[in-house]
């Protein structure tokens, strides 16, 4: 069922990487997460703390899902049109599911809320790389990085290790409730732009993707 893909050009960056000079990248992202926003705002002083860490604004707060480890531009209209279709079909087979959001870690590139069950999330995640491989020639589909988890904070490649790491984990642990239930009914892809040191990413909206009922 592959239909396009870029054969050529810059292999494609490992994660937290600077992607090459003008890729964009499209990425399949939980992003309703209103309910998550406040218990970022709470671990948001400690990551003050945290020398060397950007804070995410609430309104780029996201989960990862997948992503198409291409250049966004070389993905023609048509086959993103089936990349769209083959992702709604993929999805539509789990089922909208309840998901923990939290605690925060303080992991060696960012600070991040933990996510659990991985059940339902980690079936989402195999089925839109599924259907990325599907319709998009190369490869190209790859899961989020490790368990499910939405990151407070990036540090870029090329901040040095902190040595107080231990002690913001301390104080993130001090953070209560630092946690929150959401119901996962939908995801989005979109294509996202890194900045220019990896510690930002921002997107424009593609497609809503529903789960099933």
């Amino acid at each position: 069922m592959n239909t396009s893909a870029p054969t050529s050009g810059p292999k494609p960056p490992s994660s937290g990487q600077r992607w090459p000079a003008g890729w964009t990248k499209l990425h399949v992202y939980l992003t309703d997460l209103d309910e998550v926003k406040a218990v970022s705002e709470s671990y948001r002083p400690v990551i003050d703390l945290a020398e060397g860490d950007l804070p995410v604004p609430n309104e780029w707060l996201h989960a990862t899902v997948a992503s198409v480890e291409c250049d966004a531009a070389t993905i023609a209209d048509d086959t993103r049109g089936k990349l769209i279709d083959r992702l709604r079909q993929k999805a539509a087979e789990v089922p909208a599911f309840k998901l923990t959001v939290g605690p925060a870690l303080a992991a060696t590139g960012g600070v991040l809320l933990d996510t659990f069950p991985g059940t339902y999330f980690d079936a989402l995640v195999a089925n839109c790389v599924e259907a990325i491989n599907e319709v998009v020639e190369g490869d190209v589909g790859r899961p989020c990085g490790g368990p499910g988890h939405v990151s407070l904070s990036y540090r870029s490649g090329s901040t040095a290790v902190d040595p107080r790491r231990g002690a913001i984990q301390n104080k993130l642990r001090d953070v209560r409730p630092g946690r929150t239930e959401i119901t996962v009914t939908g995801v989005d892809l979109v294509r996202v732009i890194q900045s220019e040191d990896a510690s930002t990413y921002t997107w424009e909206h593609v497609a809503r993707i529903p789960l099933g009922a």
